[in-house]
């Protein structure tokens, strides 16, 4: 929603950027251990993959984060950005979703709003 200028008043999209761009980034090992779990392939160890990898991250927003890192030879060697989703943000963003769902409904025949925004959070959910 933060992002969404286009669909949203501008007070309202730079107070939400704050929430979305301003978070404290998750431990490198959680971060290695989430790499290991969702891209890995069986038997494979983080170091077969990735030779340098930051413990820095170049970024951390409310859904991901990015590190620097630089692929083994054996996948090209070559200096890489790994975005990194945060562990169970689906399930939270999919509850947050509802939630402002079931709030526009209470607006969705009112004219006080300039879009039907119950529409645009169904449309969210489905996606």
């Amino acid at each position: 929603i933060a992002s969404r200028r286009d669909l949203f008043p501008e007070e309202y999209t730079e107070a939400l950027s704050d929430f979305t761009d301003n978070v404290d980034p998750l431990p490198a090992t959680l971060i290695k251990a989430v790499v290991e779990t969702e891209l890995l392939n069986r038997g494979e160890k983080f170091e077969d993959i990735f030779c340098e990898f930051d413990d820095e991250p170049l970024g951390a927003a409310s859904i991901a984060q990015v590190h620097r890192a630089v692929l083994t030879e054996k996948y090209g060697g070559q200096e890489v950005a790994v975005k990194i989703q945060r562990p169970s943000i689906e399930s939270k963003l999919m509850g947050d979703i509802a939630n402002l769902k079931a709030l526009a409904k209470t607006f969705q025949d009112s004219d006080a709003l300039p879009l039907d925004y119950y529409t645009v959070f169904a449309e969210l959910e489905g996606a």
